[in-house]
């Protein structure tokens, strides 16, 4: 785990519907004060284009950059593109030399009185991430592990919260640890919203990871899987599950849903999205 670095996938399909959704909960939730985000698994934060880790495979190209470029009016979808623009204030049109991560997205979707907490182990994202966020008083930056802190991160803050969980998925046990990571916390906060992704790769794995997630019992989840099958990529979709969705949630992005698998689908291959509230 600590040799991945997100800037190798930063800003691929995968990442384009974690922040629309990510955006969607921060601006629902942040309306229930006091509201607090936090984000165990951090990264850096934001992520150049010209940095040797995004131009390996250049995934954007095959993700923000097609929803950057289509023609959208959708207005769940623009207010994720609203940030993304934020990012790069000094750029024409849809120009884009800076790809905001989760945390960046969060701190330009808060407000001033709503609180966000990061996480980070790997040392030299850790270190990128301090910089990025020095100058916001409203954010607290630590190094730990949250596979061991989790509880203490969120028992730490009051109010509405979001946990965004999305490790990187390459420690063997990756999937068990996340099952029961929110198995305890899910069972110790039943009030929190947690937005866990996960990765859909080997077909056998990822189901495996599904069904094991779902016989949790927790109440109230809801499961986004979206399948997504494509040449330019080992990853052939991607999913979420939501505990503590908003009551609308479904009504409300289904559409947006639909759209950007429209956008990002490679014609040739493919796609389809299951929205499940168990």
């Amino acid at each position: 785990m600590l040799s991945y670095r997100h800037g190798f996938h930063a800003g691929n399909f995968a990442d384009v519907f974690k922040h629309f959704i990510l955006v969607y909960l921060l601006n629902k939730l942040k309306a229930s004060k006091p509201f607090s985000f936090i984000d165990p698994f951090a990264a850096a934060g934001k992520y150049l284009l010209e940095d040797p880790f995004m131009n390996k495979n250049k995934e954007y190209l095959n993700g923000i950059s097609k929803v950057l470029h289509a023609d959208i009016s959708d207005p769940l979808i623009m207010n994720y593109l609203d940030l993304v623009r934020k990012t790069n204030p000094n750029k024409q049109g849809n120009k884009m030399v800076i790809y905001p991560g989760s945390c960046f997205l969060a701190q330009l979707a808060l407000d001033q009185d709503d609180y966000i907490y990061l996480s980070e182990l790997h040392n030299n994202e850790f270190e990128i991430l301090k910089k990025n966020f020095e100058n916001d008083s409203r954010i607290v930056i630590e190094k730990k592990d949250a596979y061991a802190s989790l509880d203490k991160m969120i028992t730490s803050y009051q109010g509405t919260r979001l946990v965004l969980i999305d490790p990187s998925y390459e420690l063997k046990n990756e999937y068990d640890k996340i099952c029961k990571l929110i198995k305890h916390n899910a069972g110790q906060f039943p009030d929190v919203c947690f937005l866990v992704w996960y990765p859909i790769l080997e077909a056998e794995k990822t189901n495996a990871f599904v069904k094991q997630f779902i016989d949790l019992k927790i109440k109230n989840i809801t499961n986004i899987h979206i399948e997504l099958k494509n040449t330019f990529l080992r990853m052939q979709g991607t999913g979420f599950f939501i505990i503590n969705a908003p009551s609308t949630m479904q009504k409300d992005i289904v559409p947006s849903l639909d759209i950007l698998l429209h956008i990002l689908k490679d014609s040739d291959h493919f796609a389809k999205i299951n929205y499940n509230v168990l």
